[in-house]
């Protein structure tokens, strides 16, 4: 019996499918880790006490990919009077002046390769902002404290009977 080349491309493929499907991902642990060093400090511990949603701060513009980070001048809409005089908020008062962001260090992020959409979980599935981001709220500093690999974004849809094919994450929707 004579294999032909379109043949041993299909047989590749699925033994390097079948490697890659069995595979150890490195273990994420769930414990927080070592925390990135921000441009200026800032407590969601302290700040909830004033406004409890996620969403006062990170707004959601259409279409609902991405979730912002306040502007420098929505944060000095109140620290233009409260601890005005302390080195952290002279420094946000600096950005606001130069017109610049507060270039604030992304801690949870999904590959480029992954298509995620925070209003289809937030709006559509319902999902807390506490479920992929942990006890924010509860926090002086953000570290990654919870596992968004693909093992647990899978295992969460499968919990919610959400969908889990393929072009779910990693095609682009319209």
């Amino acid at each position: 019996m004579r294999i032909g080349p379109s043949s041993l491309v299909a047989a590749v493929f699925l033994f390097g499918v079948s490697l890659w499907s069995q595979r150890e991902e490195s273990p994420q642990p769930s414990t927080q880790r070592a925390p990135k060093p921000q441009p200026i400090p800032f407590s969601h511990k302290l700040h909830v006490a004033f406004d409890p949603k996620c969403v006062y701060c990170h707004e959601m513009p259409e279409p609902g990919d991405e979730m912002t980070y306040p502007s420098a001048a929505k944060c000095m809409d109140c620290h233009s009077t409260i601890q005005a005089e302390s080195p952290a908020i002279q420094k946000l008062a600096a950005y606001v002046k130069d017109h610049q962001p507060v270039p604030w260090v992304q801690i949870y992020a999904v590959p480029d390769y992954v298509f995620f959409s925070h209003k289809i979980h937030v709006k559509r599935g319902k999902v807390a902002c506490e479920t992929c981001h942990g006890p924010v709220a509860e926090r002086d500093v953000i570290t990654k404290e919870k596992d968004i690999s693909m093992k647990a974004c899978v295992d969460c849809h499968t919990e919610r009977h959400a969908r889990v094919t393929c072009n779910t994450c990693h095609t682009p929707h319209p």
